[in-house]
Formats: C-alpha cells, sequence, structure tokens
C-alpha cells in the first residue's frame, strides 16, 4: 500500500501575514522558499501522483 500526503495550499494568510513574510531577511525567505520546493518536489514524485499527472497530461511530447 503505498501512503500518500495531500498538498495543503495555505492561501488563506492574512495582509498582516504576508508582510511578517517580507520583513524576513532575504536568507530567511529563500531558506524557507527551498524547504517548501523540496517538500512539494516529493508530493509530486510520488507514484500514485504521477500515475495521475501522466493520465490528465496525455503523456509524452513526441516531435516528428
Amino acid at each position: 500500500m503505498v501512503q500518500t500526503q495531500n498538498a495543503e495550499v495555505d492561501q488563506g494568510l492574512s495582509l498582516a501575514q504576508r508582510r511578517a513574510y517580507m520583513r524576513l531577511p532575504l536568507a530567511e525567505r529563500r531558506k524557507l522558499l527551498a524547504e517548501q520546493a523540496e517538500w512539494m518536489a516529493e508530493h509530486y514524485e510520488q507514484e500514485l501522483e504521477r500515475i495521475e499527472r501522466e493520465a490528465w497530461q496525455g503523456g509524452d511530447i513526441v516531435e516528428p
């Protein structure tokens, strides 16, 4: 049995939370974004996710 995690998108951030993020030093913002990107890469590499994605994307693009 393959366990999957659901990617949760937190779009309900308040303006204060967004401003607090923007006040962080650039290095800290990059660190947070890198952590999120790593987590999302793992999410999209899960077998079930890959199969579903390939099904709706139609597979490889082959040019003549």
